[in-house]
């Protein structure tokens, strides 16, 4: 739930997943026809910064996750000869080794080589256009549809020169999270023997009562002007949160991100976006088959590659709001989780003990407060699971560096 790392990989490479082949048999259990891909994410826009590719390898529906494509030899090159090295910084995160801008006019390709040795390249792409805006970033009390109460953030944008025309968004909210179950004290064990073992209640050591939670965009948010009097977006609606949503509950931001994208682009998201909808009959008999991009084997020209290698325009803005700037006096949404308070034994021998094995070894309840009546088979302490106690779980401690209250 909170800081959700390489967003964009867990998209394409969850998506890639269940489009890189065909099923010809209803889904029983694993994937027999196994299309084992590199899978490139790459964005470079006309911010100057770091820019950032992200590779990872296709994988199977039983398998925990992607895996990254490590060591390998990453390079932009323009259209005059010139050339942005990366270096890997994390396992399949390449930055740019130093930060800069793509311009409009300008050529630019992706190249890469694996550490095996296989090299791959892009087509050539451009800047659609020099520069966007977000004119208005804002957010409404509303209910959208389906009869749902909530928020709605919305954005106004416009081109005067008519030469936007395909937007693509992205969001990151951040809001406070606070522990409803929270109380200064924190039980430890302080030792453990085959028949006994000590706790002691003590002051905690860190701020577990308000942390920061952060989550990212995972659908793909699209939007063409093309067929329109005007480059404009008008009230556009990136995102809505229901009001019973936990995150609203204290002070919410949103930071929304408006790509520029090349008809090119469009069209590939567009196509993704509706195979990533459909995905709820990933199983069916009628599968799609791999999905082109514009990345390419130079030494198979049969060889797959997912992804697509991005040239764009991006501009940004944030936006802070309070519960009770929208809903004042009214009651706050319902915490995430359920907090029930439960009182485990002390009983048992080494591996058995219920209160030791869900505070020492699963991390899974909090200490709230004495059991001063306890009944029968309850332990001495009060508990409730960590999320309700302890707001570390679900975000940071931290407060982030653009927070303002």
């Amino acid at each position: 739930m909170q800081f959700i790392k390489n967003e964009a990989t867990c998209f394409w490479s969850i998506l890639l997943m269940f489009i890189l082949y065909g099923c010809v048999e209803p889904y029983e259990g694993t994937v027999k026809d196994f299309d084992d891909v590199l899978v490139v994410n790459a964005i470079i826009t006309n911010e100057y910064k770091r820019q950032e590719v992200l590779l990872t390898r296709s994988y199977r529906f039983e398998d925990n996750g992607p895996t990254a494509e490590k060591n390998a030899t990453v390079i932009v090159l323009d259209g005059e000869g010139g050339t942005f090295n990366f270096e890997e910084t994390e396992p399949g995160k390449y930055l740019s080794v130093n930060p800069f801008a793509v311009e409009i006019g300008m050529n630019y390709s992706l190249s890469i080589t694996t550490v095996n040795g296989n090299s791959y390249a892009s087509n050539t792409m451009q800047l659609p256009v020099s520069s966007t805006t977000i004119g208005d970033l804002y957010a409404e009390r509303i209910t959208n549809n389906d009869g749902i109460e909530g928020m709605g953030i919305f954005v106004d944008s416009f081109d005067p020169l008519g030469k936007s025309f395909y937007y693509r968004h992205e969001y990151e909210e951040t809001y406070i999270i606070i522990a409803p179950f929270w109380t200064p004290f924190d039980l430890v064990v302080v030792s453990e023997g085959f028949l006994i073992f000590g706790m002691r209640v003590i002051l905690r050591e860190r701020e577990e009562k308000l942390c920061y939670g952060t989550d990212l965009s995972n659908t793909i948010i699209l939007h063409s002007t093309k067929e329109l009097t005007e480059d404009r977006l008008s009230r556009y609606n990136v995102r809505f949160i229901d009001r019973d949503n936990y995150i609203l509950s204290y002070r919410y931001s949103i930071l929304v991100k408006q790509y520029v994208q090349t008809p090119e682009a469009f069209s590939y998201y567009e196509t993704l976006k509706g195979l990533s909808q459909s995905s709820e009959n990933i199983f069916s008999e009628d599968q799609p088959g791999f999905l082109a991009g514009n990345i390419f084997s130079l030494n198979d020209s049969k060889e797959n590659v997912a992804g697509f290698f991005e040239i764009a325009t991006v501009t940004e803005k944030r936006i802070f709001f309070n519960y009770e700037d929208f809903f004042p006096g009214e009651e706050l949404p319902p915490f995430l989780k359920e907090c029930d308070l439960i009182a485990p034994s002390l009983e048992g021998t080494v591996g058995s003990r219920s209160l030791l094995n869900a505070i020492f070894y699963e991390g899974m309840v909090s200490f709230y407060d004495y059991n001063r009546n306890p009944g029968p088979n309850e332990g001495p302490y009060l508990m409730v699971r960590s999320e309700c106690g302890d707001c570390t779980t679900l975000g940071s401690n931290r407060s982030p560096d653009f927070w303002i209250e």
